[in-house]
């Protein structure tokens, strides 16, 4: 096998509801080249490789390159369009996927004081305190047990956060039935449209618009994902709340780079937790 991708979900309650998961990316083959292009969720990514080193490409490309150095950290805050990563082997990659509002239950300091750019390159902030239960995690072998250090980790860390509106306006946004705008979310958390935009901001580091189009994207993809025949598209833009077949493929268009027919047939899912 010339890669190896494997998710490992949280052991403790507590961070089950914090952490989607972990996963563990890895290849010792030399001269290999992984290269995928992935898509935006409302879940963020912290990544952390062992001997690679990761260079910003272009605006939406990361290359990690084999080096000397130990651990290198990076952190990928919510992305409104496509990127693409090329990992040069040997590499050795743990992920640690947070539910949207989880990374902030872990820092002692809003998250757009440390984030300033899409990709965080050389994310420091976890280095030193995490260094120790690296190096025990990658003496092991069996997934499960790294996953057990990790939970550790995180349990060692953990200081809390409360944005009871935010909190609430993330709840409202994952209701399958009702479809928000920057307003209608607003007027339902009775507070301003301001207020609402800088609590995006302060602790998500994007805007309202920008997450309510990826969730907009993963309803339809998870509807996509339920039905039995996937090679008939033409309910999906009405099951999904697109106005009209134009808006769908726009939307695809934009945050894929691909129309909805020649996207759907590209996709693959790595792993067991909704990566593609």
């Amino acid at each position: 096998m010339k890669e190896s991708f494997v998710t490992v979900k949280p052991n403790l309650p507590n961070l089950q509801k914090l952490i989607a998961y972990y996963y563990f990316h890895s290849s010792t083959e030399e001269n290999y080249t992984s290269k995928f292009t992935y898509y935006p969720n409302v879940k963020n990514a912290l990544t952390i490789y062992r001997n690679s080193e990761i260079i910003l490409d272009s605006d939406y490309n990361t290359k990690a390159n084999p080096s000397k150095e130990k651990y290198f950290f990076t952190y990928t805050k919510l992305i409104h369009q496509f990127a693409s990563a090329e990992i040069h082997a040997p590499f050795d990659k743990i992920g640690i996927v947070f539910q949207p509002l989880g990374i902030n239950h872990f820092i002692d300091q809003n998250l757009s004081e440390l984030v300033k750019n899409t990709f965080n390159l050389n994310f420091r902030y976890f280095q030193e305190s995490m260094t120790p239960f690296l190096n025990q995690i990658y003496s092991i072998n069996n997934m499960a047990d790294k996953a057990r250090h990790l939970d550790e980790y995180f349990n060692s860390i953990y200081c809390g956060f409360e944005e009871v509106k935010l909190e609430r306006a993330l709840v409202l946004l994952d209701d399958k039935i009702v479809k928000y705008t920057v307003q209608s979310l607003a007027k339902e958390l009775n507070i301003s449209r301001k207020t609402l935009l800088r609590l995006f901001n302060k602790h998500l580091c994007c805007s309202v618009k920008d997450y309510l189009n990826v969730v907009h994207f993963r309803r339809a993809l998870n509807i996509y994902n339920s039905y039995k025949d996937k090679s008939v598209l033409v309910n999906l833009a009405l099951d999904a709340e697109y106005y009209d077949q134009s808006q769908f493929i726009n939307h695809f268009k934009k945050l894929t780079g691909f129309n909805p027919k020649k996207f759907f047939k590209k996709i693959a899912q790595f792993g067991e937790e909704g990566t593609f």
